[in-house]
């Protein structure tokens, strides 16, 4: 225990280590008192009973802890993130789920993420064992996480619909089911837990403007809840195309909700309809894809397409959701093509010499 030391007051203060915090940042807890004996005391006091605390906590299996963990950050955490834990506890870590936290080792560690690597996704793994490291240092504080090896995770391959296969799209879904939905997701970016937490107060026709400040989830128990959304920057309101609000008003109003339709149906159709006016297989979730990428062709800056599809960060934007297109690599590879060509010796007359490289790109 580090000691006592006097502050400019003239009272006494002692740090004591107390654990580290969701994020694995160390914590102290401080203990001020008129004396440094009597700081030091408290200090010592507080100490034995938090080792008494995490001694019993540590003695939980790694199935207890996670129950533990999702009673203790039930209200603090996403339902998603609760629903991805509790699979956790479910479906995964089979092999040290009766193992106590405090029998842990890193060989142990090490095996369990390795059979999870023969049946499951590197993504998956690597989040497999970002739940293990948040129970373990949430119960087992004064444990140093050994450093495991993950497997290596493949660059996603991220698709979106392509100029052409936009028009189609759009001249295709009209009537259809979840039209309006796409018109949404496609148009102004919004996440499928966003359209579906859609009230009509969100609506104002007037103004044309549409509000996004709620999602709707699955919880663990598979029941859709709402809950704010996903981050601070995804709460925004955008302007609303006059061709989506003349779509939105001809919609029934049956109750305050504007689409009565279920997750899945947007996830099981959509693919669906893409196959049957053949512009290939997407999910949903391409949608949103796809406005991100369009804002990339048009040189829209990058916090403006951000606003548009609630990001709080750039790197999340750029890496996963823009995507280049073959088209629009075509279109730069004329463009840089051309630059050089004119760059090039001229023989005579003005006249580019044999290697006529924009005659090739025809």
């Amino acid at each position: 225990m580090a000691n006592a030391k006097q502050l400019s007051s003239g009272a006494w203060r002692v740090q004591v280590y107390a654990g580290k915090d969701a994020n694995g940042k160390r914590q102290y807890k401080s203990f001020t008192a008129p004396t440094e004996h009597k700081a030091n005391l408290a200090a010592l006091e507080w100490q034995e009973k938090y080792r008494e605390i995490v001694s019993d906590n540590a003695n939980m299996t790694v199935e207890e802890a996670i129950d533990a963990y999702i009673a203790l950050k039930s209200n603090l955490l996403s339902p998603s993130t609760i629903r991805f834990i509790d699979n956790v506890k479910r479906n995964h870590l089979k092999g040290i789920k009766a193992v106590r936290l405090n029998k842990l080792t890193k060989n142990i560690i090490q095996e369990a993420i390795n059979g999870e690597a023969g049946n499951h996704s590197p993504k998956t793994v690597k989040n497999v064992y970002g739940v293990l490291t948040a129970i373990i240092g949430q119960y087992r504080p004064d444990w140093v996480m050994p450093k495991i090896t993950l497997p290596q995770q493949k660059k996603p391959v991220e698709k979106a619909l392509n100029r052409q296969q936009i028009a189609k799209l759009l001249s295709s879904i009209d009537g259809d089911i979840i039209e309006v939905p796409i018109l949404l997701a496609l148009w102004l970016g919004l996440r499928r837990s966003e359209i579906l937490a859609l009230k009509w107060d969100d609506i104002d026709f007037a103004k044309r403007t549409i509000r996004i400040n709620e999602a709707l989830v699955p919880n663990k128990d598979n029941k859709m809840v709402l809950k704010s959304t996903k981050t601070t920057d995804s709460t925004r309101t955008l302007n609303l195309p006059p061709y989506i609000a003349e779509k939105l008003k001809a919609l029934p109003h049956e109750g305050n909700r504007v689409f009565n339709i279920s997750e899945g149906l947007l996830s099981k159709h959509f693919p669906r309809l893409c196959n049957k006016i053949g512009i290939g297989r997407f999910k949903f979730h391409d949608l949103r894809r796809s406005m991100a990428t369009v804002g990339v062709t048009l040189n829209i800056a990058d916090k403006l397409i951000m606003a548009r599809g609630g990001w709080n960060n750039p790197q999340t934007m750029k890496n996963i959701y823009q995507v280049v297109l073959d088209s629009d690599m075509n279109d730069a590879d004329i463009l840089i093509n051309k630059y050089f060509e004119e760059l090039l010796p001229r023989v005579s007359e003005g006249q580019p010499m044999q290697h006529d490289m924009q005659h090739e790109l025809k």
